[in-house]
């Protein structure tokens, strides 16, 4: 097995664990975008509560070693792997998941887009600069139909 079979491998065993603590979980970073040979593993969900969140930091320090992190995320080191959770809300789980996910200079891109047509895009949403409300955040697709580009799945982005 090569590292980034051990990668996908261990990504995939840390999800299942989690499950029962989240709302929400997903798999993000180069595994998502489908990458051969991943070199870590970002992961986004949604904690039921903030009980769990503790669960989750003691379950995962069962398995490696915590390094450091509170309430938005936390990296650990699994296996000689770099393991990286960010906590998101539904609300933004798109907007969490999405700034997680593309590759720097298409997240760098998508902001620029933005930017010029008055919004802010964060990791907790697409802002209008105006009045900083929010229009969009709770999924990828409505991020992309609210800046009127068409969607791109992660491996395309």
């Amino acid at each position: 097995m090569n590292r980034g079979e051990k990668v996908l491998s261990l990504a995939k065993k840390i999800v299942r664990e989690l499950k029962p603590y989240c709302k929400r979980i997903e798999i993000a970073g180069s595994i998502r975008r489908k990458k051969p040979n991943p070199g870590d593993i970002d992961i986004v969900l949604v904690a039921k509560n903030e009980k769990n969140k503790e669960m989750i930091k003691i379950k995962l320090s069962e398995d490696g070693r915590f390094l450091q992190g509170g309430d938005k995320k936390m990296f650990f080191r699994i296996n000689g792997i770099n393991v990286q959770l960010f906590f998101s809300v539904s609300d933004e789980w798109g907007a969490t998941l999405l700034a997680y996910s593309g590759k720097k200079g298409s997240n760098i891109g998508l902001r620029i887009v933005a930017e010029k047509q008055g919004f802010k895009l964060t990791s907790h949403g697409l802002f209008r600069n105006s009045n900083g409300k929010k229009v969009a955040g709770k999924t990828e697709r409505e991020i992309y139909r609210s800046l009127g580009r068409p969607y791109k799945e992660p491996w395309d982005r």
